[in-house]
């Protein structure tokens, strides 16, 4: 009976032989270690035994000395009964042991030995194992990646053949954490994806982690949408199982990167921020300087570079980079910053010692893509070209050799940027075209997936109509068949009469025929109308689902034609910007800064529309607060000058909304300017109300300076005023000005 009692528990041990182990089945082993017979299931438990004492968690240097002693008696006693079938699992043990030991050489010659012996005998799930243990022996740094990437590959080539769809699974999930480092991103996308499947087709419900993966890889391949919804389910799963470790600040982080790659920055902040206290809480230096470093990208994005400068030189003394991946992440956001700030001197400091960084090998959880980018545009501002052209051509290289399609597409337009610069026009042009051609193909992808989700959709409603419309059929059967049920029961009370009253009734007899037959006639026409009426009602209801369908296309081209509005005004803006930084005359410099503002005030417009769900008409509380906040931030004035906005809640066309929108950037742009000198204070007052249907007034002031006393507004020849002027007639509207500005738009 004890027998059969240990087969069965030794059964379970041999299902589970490569997890982890608690303290509770170490306690069963022992003490069925203590009842075994000096026979083969002794030598086999002593190696189960030794190998609890290798996994369960928290392993200390002593469970690592009793494992080692329990493998020793097991090898002993083995040899001892001349039993050769533990020779294959006490070598995977001796493996784990030296591995955790810290011991390689040791480890890797017993994982050969392990390995050679579970090949001659085809036991495939424990060779998975093996090449899975041995990808610890592997960093992420320089080229020890690409050797864990290939243990893991072997792994999952022997959990395929042994049919684990679990360990299958996890090796995706690694596989593609590896391949994302090192920024092959279309790979990593693929390997997740069958990860996915396999974690659904198993059941498996903690899917967090895969779900933060698809959404970082979607957004670092351009799909941020995509990427979004991944990385919101990861929240929604991690937060659902109360998750507070580092997972959940990795979550947040890639989520809040996805939104600052869609130029929600608020959002992107607070995602941050989350991220940044639970990096606080656990007091982890290198997650907390990554979260610093992104927040300053985030100031430097909104054009507070003097600001992003003050936070990151705070944060990297309060919490000192103590590896060189930290330092990294520190050095190369000062050499944006201080390019940002026109400072080269100190930006070369930092550029030289992140280079040299990079140089050593040693980065593989950072995509170095960035980091190019960053000191590509330091050369090009600083005017170094010959160093910005070998860089420019360091990065396209590895950028095509990771796949990474929206890198390239970012190298390419900064050498859009150097070739216009140093007026290799036709260069520049040809960059330009494979940056747009690249961008495109991100597009495309983006839309051949949405086109399918809408193609699904599409054939789902079709089947629901169909199976409505073969209901309806049932039931116009089920009524022409009780009809005929009828008609079939007073024909049979007609012909008995007519049988009974043959010879007394022979003129009804006839009459009664005649009636028959006409009623056929009029059944069959009132079949052929029905007939004709569904047929009808099927047309036109095909005729409302492409109505519907062809709306659908419609509102989703507006969309699109909206966001390359958007983008063609925001390439302006960069030519813009990059003219600006080599022009020396100040009234050059500010007439660009001007432009520059009032692209982006129509660029904003065309944002709204296509990140909303309305396609024609613009809520202006929401736009106007934008264009001034954006504004004050352009002339770095927040702090000094504070705003106070009235609007209603209305929503205007965009052929009202853009040019009230310009007015409003004339107005603010000329008050920032003149209003208030250097060291004074002071506030700023926009209103918009509602006269009637069809007027509105709008009112901007400010407690400022005032205007010259020598100046008459309606009669300046400033291209400021010429617009507003212009503008408001457009609207067919007035403005008047006496230390402030009011317009009355019909």
């Amino acid at each position: 009976m004890k027998q059969y009692i240990f087969l069965i528990i030794w059964a379970l041990v041999t299902r589970s032989a490569y997890a982890q182990w608690s303290p509770s089945q170490i306690d069963s082993f022992q003490r069925l270690l203590s009842v075994s017979k000096t026979d083969t299931n002794r030598v086999d438990l002593l190696l189960k035994l030794s190998q609890c004492y290798v996994l369960k968690p928290g392993e200390e240097a002593h469970d690592l000395d009793t494992a080692l002693q329990l493998s020793q008696q097991a090898n002993v006693l083995g040899r001892s009964l001349q039993y050769q079938t533990y020779k294959g699992e006490a070598s995977y043990t001796s493996f784990l042991i030296w591995l955790e030991k810290g011991d390689a050489p040791r480890a890797r010659k017993y994982a050969q030995q392990a390995i050679s012996f579970f090949l001659q005998h085809n036991q495939w799930d424990k060779l998975g194992y093996v090449y899975m243990n041995q990808a610890r022996l592997y960093t992420l740094e320089g080229d020890e990646l690409p050797k864990k990437i290939y243990f893991y590959e072997k792994a999952l080539g022997y959990f395929i053949q042994a049919n684990d769809k679990v360990k299958q699974a996890d090796m995706y999930k690694e596989l593609s954490d590896l391949h994302q480092i090192q920024e092959n991103y279309a790979l990593a996308l693929n390997e997740l994806q069958s990860a996915l499947t396999l974690f659904r087709t198993i059941g498996h419900t903690d899917l967090a982690t895969v779900y933060d993966l698809l959404g970082f890889v979607s957004a670092k391949l351009g799909d941020y949408k995509e990427g979004l919804a991944f990385g919101l389910m990861a929240v929604r799963a991690a937060e659902a199982n109360k998750d507070r470790s580092l997972t959940l600040c990795t979550i947040y982080n890639r989520v809040g990167l996805t939104y600052y790659g869609l130029g929600q920055f608020k959002q992107a902040k607070l995602y941050f921020q989350k991220s940044l206290a639970i990096a606080l809480k656990h007091a982890n230096n290198a997650y907390i300087l990554h979260l610093v470093g992104n927040l300053s990208d985030l100031l430097v994005q909104q054009r507070k570079p003097w600001q992003a400068l003050r936070f990151l030189q705070q944060k990297s003394r309060q919490y000192p980079p103590t590896t060189s991946e930290s330092h990294l992440l520190v050095d190369f956001r000062f050499v944006t910053i201080y390019t940002e700030l026109n400072q080269f001197k100190q930006a070369q400091v930092y550029c030289d010692r992140a280079l040299g960084l990079l140089a050593k090998g040693g980065i593989g959880s950072l995509g170095r893509a960035r980091i190019y980018q960053a000191v590509i545009n330091f050369y090009i501002k600083s005017r170094q070209f010959e160093q910005a052209r070998r860089y420019l051509a360091l990065n396209e290289s590895r950028c095509r050799l990771n796949g990474s399609i929206m890198a390239l597409a970012k190298n390419h337009l900064q050498w859009f940027r150097l070739d216009s610069i140093q007026t290799h026009y036709f260069s520049a042009i040809q960059h330009y075209q494979r940056y747009k051609v690249l961008q495109d193909s991100l597009l495309n992808t983006t839309k051949s997936r949405q086109i399918a989700q809408l193609e699904i959709e599409f054939e789902s409603e079709k089947k629901d109509q169909n199976l409505k419309l073969s209901q309806q059929n049932i039931q116009s059967l089920t009524r022409q068949s009780l009809l005929q049920q009828n008609q079939l029961q007073q024909a049979h009370t007609i012909r008995n009469g007519i049988i009974a009253g043959t010879i007394m009734l022979i003129l009804l007899l006839g009459l009664s025929y005649n009636r028959y037959h006409l009623k056929q006639r009029s059944n069959k026409l009132l079949e052929a109308k029905q007939r004709e009426i569904n047929h009808q009602n099927e047309s036109l209801q095909k005729a409302v689902h492409d109505q519907e369908h062809l709306l659908r296309e419609r509102e989703w081209m507006l969309r699109e034609i909206h966001h390359r509005v958007k983008n063609n005004l925001q390439i302006i803006t960069s030519l813009l910007h990059s003219q600006s930084t080599y022009l020396k005359d100040q009234a050059a410099l500010a007439a660009i800064r001007e432009s520059q503002n009032r692209v982006h005030a129509m660029a904003l417009i065309h944002q709204k529309l296509y990140q909303s769900n309305r396609l024609s008409s613009i809520p202006m509380a929401e736009y106007i607060n934008e264009i001034v906040e954006y504004l004050m931030g352009t002339f770095d004035l927040h702090a000094s000058i504070k705003k106070q906005i009235d609007v209603a809640p209305v929503d205007l066309d965009v052929t009202l909304a853009v040019p009230l929108g310009l007015i409003i950037n004339e107005a603010i742009t000329n008050t920032l300017k003149y209003a208030f000198p250097v060291g004074r204070s002071g506030l700023i007052n926009i209103e918009l109300k509602r006269l009637d249907y069809q007027s509105y007034w709008l009112l901007i002031s400010d407690d400022g300076i005032g205007l010259p006393t020598d100046l008459n507004p309606n009669r300046s020849r400033t291209l400021g005023m010429s617009l507003i002027r212009g503008l408001s007639k457009q609207l067919g509207g007035s403005s008047t000005s006496i230390r402030s500005m009011a317009c009355r738009l019909a």
